[in-house]
């Protein structure tokens, strides 16, 4: 058997809808939102309600940071770095009344430097993208994300015991949604919040 964390990005006001399927489904999912904005991309977002956000928790789902503000974490200062995850994690703190949370870093971007701050703020890093895609490389601040187009490669990965497969989306159809946790059901897979993801994979 192996893991499987569901996650979405930006934290839109309409993926309040997956946060209902994956409850209904029994599968958790782990959401990471943009603290500092009303609005991104011409989308309203749910850091806005605190109502909602703590839904999400009540129904068993995670909340992350995806940064203050979504700059690309890579083409800013390391103070501005700093800031983005202090003043986005203080925010989820509060409203979670958790301390532990994630980050997934806006656009995948991320370095060294990135990682060393966000080591002090969060108990994980995750990005998407060519790096890392499978987790293969267990690194708790540079855990691995894909799109739903690459779960056709599972099963020879399943067949090479894979541990954490990290599922991103972002606005998708809520019929794709399903559709992958009904594929992913038939592989036996767990499905898990990111942070626990980290025992999937002994780190």
């Amino acid at each position: 058997m192996f893991c499987v964390a569901l996650t979405f990005d930006d934290g839109y006001m309409e993926q309040f809808r997956y946060a209902q399927l994956l409850y209904r489904m029994g599968a958790p999912g782990t959401f990471y939102l943009i603290t500092g904005l009303r609005e991104y991309m011409g989308r309203k977002l749910m850091i806005n309600s605190k109502e909602l956000v703590r839904e999400l928790i009540n129904m068993g789902h995670e909340v992350g940071s995806h940064t203050h503000t979504h700059r690309d974490l890579t083409r800013i200062g390391i103070n501005e770095v700093e800031e983005e995850f202090r003043l986005s994690k203080v925010i989820i703190s509060e409203l979670t009344g958790n301390d532990d949370i994630g980050i997934a870093y806006p656009y995948g971007s991320f370095n060294e430097e990135v990682i060393r701050v966000a080591s002090k703020y969060f108990i994980y890093g995750r990005t998407m993208g060519n790096f890392n895609r499978w987790n293969e490389t267990a690194n708790r601040y540079a855990l691995g994300g894909m799109g739903a187009r690459h779960l056709i490669k599972l099963p020879i990965k399943v067949l090479k015991g894979i541990r954490l497969v990290t599922v991103v989306f972002h606005d998708e159809p809520t019929w794709l949604v399903k559709l992958v946790i009904e594929y992913l059901r038939a592989f036996n897979a767990r499905f898990v919040i990111l942070r626990e993801g980290l025992e999937c994979l002994g780190l």
